[in-house]
């Protein structure tokens, strides 16, 4: 599994680190890339974009996007843009591996 960590806000000017940091990520050739949202205060459309491009990438090759996002404004995004209907997220980093991790094979 590889974890990509990030904070502040993620919007047209950060789009570039972030594509790098999940390609980095995906290039590690881990089943599941784990993007901890937690530190973000906010998240555009942009943003929203990868995310879902990267999760359709990921799952053609048969792996996994998974965030992680507690209850504040970008759980909120992730909601309203639908996007927690077809990337799972978790309101921790502690429970998403605590599933992952402990999930029955």
């Amino acid at each position: 599994m590889a974890l990509v960590s990030v904070s502040g806000e993620l919007d047209l000017y950060a789009k570039d680190g972030l594509h790098d940091a999940l390609a980095s990520a995906t290039g590690l050739r881990f089943a599941t890339v784990v993007v901890d949202l937690s530190g973000v205060t906010f998240l555009d459309s942009t943003i929203c974009g990868i995310l879902v491009a990267e999760a359709k990438h990921l799952r053609r090759d048969g792996k996994n996007l998974v965030l992680v996002s507690t209850g504040n404004f970008v759980a909120r995004v992730l909601a309203v843009a639908g996007i927690d209907q077809i990337v799972p997220v978790y309101p921790t980093l502690h429970a998403a591996l605590q599933e992952l991790l402990l999930k029955p094979v």
